[in-house]
């Protein structure tokens, strides 16, 4: 037993043997991982390589940031950011004994990432150019529409302000998002153009609505007001959303007009016909065949017995209205002449019943020849035979009612002791009815025998003039200035011989009122101005030429005419009566 312990103790390991062993295997585990560690650290690469990489993909994102930053089209950019995506994807390989593969990866990293730099920036430029390009072009586009649309009946203030707001700032443009915003505008804005006209016919469809039931007396306060408020709206819209709003509401508004509106359908129905009726009496008492019309007018009864609805009525109108645009000129030709013959008859009347008895031939004058046949009244007649369509009997109409009118103010004049060189109501009230009041104007009184010149209103000037005789009257009206010529010689187109000739005639200073001859001029060869001088007598001069009437001009003081001609302009307005 004793002997079999001591051999066990021989056989196991002492402490110290145990402690070397242990040191022995620490020291071979530190250096295998001394050798690991270099080829560990291959699998990571040049380390410069891989700092340049990151630095390059940082900035090849701040690129693509400004690029998205400033404007560039996020279409143009999704290819660039497709292969940024896929690039990011990637990995560095990984190995442990070779780093080349590595640094190649890292290397190509930052040679893509450059390279997509320079196609973002190359992208920037081109962006740039091509919505420049794009907003110029739409400027251009949008100048010339609202060119063409100059005349319509299209609300385009709005637009118009846009057109120049976007006019100054293509001047500061200069990135893609400045030119994107313009090329925005005046897109939006030539659409909403192009779409206006059908908006704007429902709007006139509401007016119509209105106009129809103002007709057949009905409350239309709130539709007038609704009708306002759409035209001031229109006026706003530069883009086609703002008008599809406007669209809509226009449309609602219409539902509602349509359903008061078939309340007063009957009263309107037969407004239109009283209208057609009335025309026709009228055509039948100024003496023009209406027998067309007539049969017009009793189909018009028939189909208006039919009118139930608002598309009833809409048709029935329309049809009726045709009918009467057809009597427009007949209408015109009628009222033309019954007009010419009521100013024809006041004329005489008046010329009759106010003579000047001419002392030096005992000869009675009337004092208002300017407006019989030897003065305007041959021009309102040949002009009344001459129209052919409704344009110029409407022109006619308008000529004989302005004759009318300075026949009238003729007459008052004849009553009104008011001295002719102070300020006179029949002047006032012609400058008024022809809107002169801040022109300068001559004024002529046939009856006075005077001129009077007036600035903004203001008389600044008055004398006595000399004006046609019975036989070669002047003309009343409105006129301008056609011609002005200083030192000139008249020749007179009457045959030697004739009572009306005369010699060649120097003249200083002639102003032509109306063709034909008429001037306003300097007369040398007379003393003798005002009242009876249109009509013969003897002048002081002892000029036998001066004893009558000019030849349907106004004759002036050499020193008067010399004043009127250096301040008056072809601007100025002459005033006959």
């Amino acid at each position: 037993m004793e002997i079999a312990m001591q051999t066990k103790k021989l056989h196991e390991p002492s402490k110290a043997a145990r402690r070397r062993a242990y040191l022995r295997r620490t020291l071979a585990a530190v250096f295998l991982v001394s050798l690991l560690v270099p080829l560990l650290a291959a699998c990571g690469g040049d380390s410069r390589a891989q700092q340049q990489a990151n630095q390059d993909k940082i900035a090849l994102m701040k690129t693509l940031q400004n690029a998205q930053t400033i404007g560039v089209p996020s279409k143009s950019l999704q290819p660039i950011q497709k292969q940024i995506q896929d690039l990011n994807a990637t990995q560095a390989p990984l190995t442990l004994f070779d780093d080349t593969p590595a640094t190649q990866y890292y290397t190509n990293i930052s040679t893509r990432s450059k390279q997509l730099q320079v196609q973002i920036q190359g992208l920037v430029q081109a962006s740039t150019e091509q919505l420049e390009q794009q907003a110029q072009s739409n400027l251009e586009h949008l100048q010339h529409t609202l060119a063409s649309k100059q005349k319509t009946a299209l609300p385009l203030d709005a637009i118009k302000t846009l057109y120049q707001n976007d006019q100054n700032s293509m001047q500061k443009a200069r990135l893609p998002k400045d030119y994107t915003l313009i090329v925005t505008h005046t897109g939006d804005a030539l659409t909403a153009i192009s779409q206006m006209p059908a908006t704007l016919d429902k709007l006139t469809t509401l007016q119509s609505i209105i106009k129809m039931m103002q007709e057949g007396k009905q409350d239309v306060s709130e539709l007038q007001q609704n009708y306002t408020d759409d035209q001031a709206s229109l006026k706003k819209v530069t883009t086609p959303a703002e008008l599809k709003q406007v669209d809509q509401t226009i449309d609602n508004q219409n539902k509602q007009a349509a359903t008061k509106f078939t309340d007063v359908i009957p009263l309107l129905t037969q407004n239109k016909i009283d209208t057609m009726s009335n025309n026709v009496q009228k055509l039948q008492k100024y003496g023009i065949d209406a027998t067309t019309y007539q049969k017009q007018l009793e189909q018009d009864r028939t189909q208006a017995e039919k009118v139930k609805t608002v598309e009833d009525y809409t048709a029935f109108a329309k049809t009726v209205d045709a009918h009467l645009s057809s009597m427009q000129t007949d209408l015109l030709k009628g009222e033309a002449m019954d007009l010419l013959k009521q100013f024809h008859k006041a004329v005489q009347d008046w010329g009759n019943a106010h003579q000047y008895n001419d002392k030096y031939n005992n000869v009675n004058y009337p004092l208002n020849t300017p407006y019989m046949t030897k003065g305007i009244g041959e021009d309102l007649d040949r002009e009344v035979n001459a129209a052919q369509n409704a344009d110029d009997y409407q022109q006619a109409v308008t000529d004989i009612q302005n004759a009318i009118l300075h026949h009238q103010m003729m007459q008052q004049d004849a009553n009104d002791s008011t001295p002719f060189n102070q300020p006179h109501e029949t002047d006032k009230k012609l400058m008024d009815y022809y809107k002169l009041q801040k022109d300068q104007v001559i004024v002529v009184s046939f009856i006075e025998e005077a001129l009077r010149v007036y600035q903004n209103g203001q008389l600044v000037r008055s004398f006595l003039i000399t004006a046609g005789r019975p036989e070669l009257p002047p003309v009343p009206g409105l006129w301008s200035p056609l011609w002005r010529r200083d030192h000139i010689t008249f020749k007179s187109p009457y045959p030697k011989g004739s009572e009306f000739w005369y010699p060649d005639t120097p003249i200083n200073y002639a102003i032509l009122y109306h063709e034909g001859g008429y001037y306003l001029h300097d007369s040398w060869w007379r003393n003798d101005y005002g009242p009876g001088t249109q009509f013969y007598h003897i002048d002081s001069s002892g000029n036998t030429s001066a004893n009558y009437g000019t030849h349907g001009c106004v004759n002036m003081p050499l020193d008067q005419a010399k004043w009127v001609y250096e301040n008056s302009t072809y601007n100025t307005q002459i005033l006959m009566y």
